[in-house]
């Protein structure tokens, strides 16, 4: 009965390690600016403990823990199987892979067609246009993708037409600064 008592800690020690390890991860990528919702779609994680690591208030050891016990208690008092940690930390580095060589856009005063391999490289995962928190796509590099896109497609004689005239006092000032 021992030697079942002993594995058994062992096999939380190693879950609760590994969920340390992840929540560490959560709090680089927060730090980096993901949101909650992207590291939710990055890493399979219990919304709580993310929302935990988000606030910032607790220690990370103690969101480890408390997750795995929650998540035994949840399962009947058994162990979970084990998670694939690696699997988890290379979703991460995902993110942080270098963007493929793409043709760079470069919008003129006309409008220019966008080939499909273009439109593919310049927009969302699959086309999805998602807001979350008040916030258009999932990251800055794919809103300043994007909107290079519909300006480059549209011309930005247009783009400046459609305007309302205070953007266009603002942007002009903007220019002229730079």
């Amino acid at each position: 009965m021992g030697i079942d008592m002993h594995e058994e800690a062992r096999k939380i020690g190693q879950l609760a390690g590994e969920m340390y390890c992840t929540l560490q991860i959560v709090k680089r990528l927060k730090g980096m600016g993901f949101t909650v919702k992207q590291v939710l779609k990055t890493i399979e994680l219990p919304e709580g403990a993310v929302m935990r690591v988000f606030d910032g208030k607790e220690d990370i050891r103690k969101i480890a823990e408390d997750t795995v016990n929650q998540q035994i208690a949840e399962n009947g008092g058994k162990i979970p199987q084990e998670r694939d940690f690696i699997k988890w930390v290379e979703n991460a580095l995902e993110y942080f892979a270098p963007e493929e060589d793409k043709e760079e856009l470069v919008p003129l005063a006309e409008l220019q067609r966008l080939t499909c391999e273009q439109w593919a490289q310049y927009t969302p995962y699959e086309n999805k246009l998602e807001l979350f928190d008040g916030q258009a796509l999932a990251d800055l590099r794919e809103r300043e993708n994007m909107i290079i896109a519909l300006i480059y497609n549209i011309g930005l004689k247009h783009f400046v037409k459609i305007l309302p005239q205070e953007s266009k006092a603002i942007l002009k000032e903007l220019i002229n600064e730079h």
